[in-house]
């Protein structure tokens, strides 16, 4: 304890500066890379649909955050360097089951499921998440 006593407040400044920029520095790395402890992320809020009037082709997109893959119902759809994504698919009148398959460059995956409900005759879509109610698009 006398070893902390005699020392003058140049000493001390400098100590606690010292700790402060290592504490700032860990801070700022641990939020830099926080998509390494997250992985990839698809939320409901990221998907879209967008439908024609005029036929059963509808156009999902969105966006998966760090993806470097990303599957549309097993089949393999373009990304961009953001994770942003538009697929066209048919759908069949009643209720189809949409399943987006991603995976990161470190191999966390993540899936999102949802159903979309087409009805022929009114020409209208609406899609179902587990976590939503149902949201009718014309």
């Amino acid at each position: 304890m006398k070893i902390f006593k005699n020392k003058n407040i140049k000493w001390w400044v400098g100590r606690i500066s010292f700790m402060i920029l290592f504490l700032i520095i860990g801070v700022f790395s641990y939020m830099k890379t926080d998509f390494l402890r997250k992985g990839v992320q698809i939320t409901d809020a990221t998907i879209n649909i967008d439908q024609t009037s005029t036929s059963s082709i509808t156009r999902v997109s969105g966006n998966a955050k760090n993806a470097i893959y990303l599957s549309l119902n097993g089949r393999e759809i373009f990304i961009d360097k953001d994770g942003t994504f538009n697929e066209p698919i048919s759908l069949l009148s009643g209720l189809s089951v949409v399943t987006i398959d991603a995976q990161d460059k470190f191999g966390k995956t993540a899936e999102k499921k949802f159903e979309i409900i087409y009805n022929k005759n009114m020409k209208t879509v609406a899609l179902k998440t587990p976590s939503s109610a149902i949201i009718n698009i014309n």
